[in-house]
């Protein structure tokens, strides 16, 4: 059966939560040892997280985990396309002008548009609704950012030819126990691959960058800061400010991403990590079940769903109600995972 067209799968004006993934031509180790010929490209990861984090400032896209692995990469992004509705005219033309600098840029600096550039680029007010449109649209993010490492990796070997494999690959997360798990297979990728024993030593991963930001305070200077907060806060406490504009420039906006706080999230993310790295399916400690229960997710085969994520869904993540919904609004009978969907989600 033929996948499903991106166009089916992305929302353009409607903010959606989504796993994107590409891999290496061939599925070559170009961001790790090659196994061949002993060369250690590891420090590409680098160039992908720094990357990563100029785009977070740049986008009206929110960098909810990543994962830089040896021959493919893994991101669940947010797209806030109702922030990019609220920049003006100038923002719109002087982020975009960054972006198209940065995906030729051959080093780490952050590239600055000419104010003359700008100024002619203002007057072109079609150009510019066509502009804010793409700030929030996860193919463009992929593209720039694949493009970059792409043209980085050639001139370093001095040859030409395809990095990745394809564009990129994404499923939507309809709900926020799908972004759960999906988070947590991102973050538990180095583990499951044998390339790190905890999440703590999962080096690329965004796990990693919220537990060393946990020790920092300041948030221009935390590892995840650049990094959707976690912590969704509703209610009277909801940061309403935070919601459209981040404080500290790093990223599109404080809102945050699901009903849990971190300390809970990294406890969970470790005892699923040692399962993972140990083949056990042990049961779900007692102080870590109602996590899961809030979020409507069967403790039974959390830990299965979290192997085998790929083969058990298709291009749309989320509980049964979900996907009904998704398959009417996408114009097709029936979408991968219904059962698998059945078994995760209450």
């Amino acid at each position: 059966m033929p996948g499903n067209p991106r166009r089916k799968i992305v929302r353009k004006d409607r903010g959606a939560v989504y796993h994107c993934w590409n891999r290496c031509v061939r599925g070559a180790y170009l961001c790790g040892r090659d196994p061949h010929t002993g060369q250690d490209f590891s420090y590409r990861r680098g160039w992908l997280r720094i990357r990563e984090e100029q785009l977070a400032a740049l986008f009206a896209i929110e960098f909810g985990y990543h994962a830089e692995m040896s021959n493919h990469l893994h991101l669940v992004l947010r797209t806030r396309p109702d922030i990019a509705r609220r920049w003006s005219r100038e923002e719109v033309v002087r982020r975009w002008l960054t972006i198209t600098r940065l995906a030729k840029a051959m080093g780490n600096d952050l590239p600055t548009p000419s104010q003359q550039k700008i100024q002619m680029l203002l007057r072109n007010k079609k150009k510019i609704a066509k502009l804010r449109r793409r700030l929030s649209s996860v193919s463009w993010l992929m593209g720039v950012l694949c493009e970059n490492i792409a043209r980085r990796a050639n001139r370093e070997e001095e040859r030409k030819g395809k990095f990745w494999e394809s564009r990129f690959q994404c499923r939507r997360c309809d709900s926020e126990a799908a972004i759960l798990v999906c988070g947590m297979y991102v973050d538990l990728n180095q583990i499951r691959a044998g390339e790190a024993r905890t999440p703590e030593t999962s080096r690329y991963t965004s796990a990693y960058d919220r537990i060393q930001g946990r020790r920092q305070r300041s948030l221009q200077q935390k590892a995840d800061g650049w990094l959707c907060e976690l912590t969704l806060r509703e209610g009277p406490h909801e940061d309403l400010e935070g919601k459209y504009r981040s404080r500290s420039g790093r990223r599109a906006s404080d809102q945050g991403l699901l009903p849990m706080k971190l300390h809970d999230y990294l406890q969970l993310l470790d005892w699923t990590g040692r399962q993972l790295r140990l083949g056990k399916r042990g049961a779900i400690p007692k102080d870590l079940a109602p996590i899961l229960d809030r979020l409507a997710i069967r403790e039974d085969t959390f830990v299965d769903a979290l192997v085998s994520l790929d083969e058990r869904f298709g291009c749309v993540l989320g509980g049964p109600t979900d996907l009904a919904a998704a398959a009417t609004e996408m114009g097709v009978r029936w979408l991968k995972g219904q059962r698998a969907s059945r078994q995760l989600f209450r």
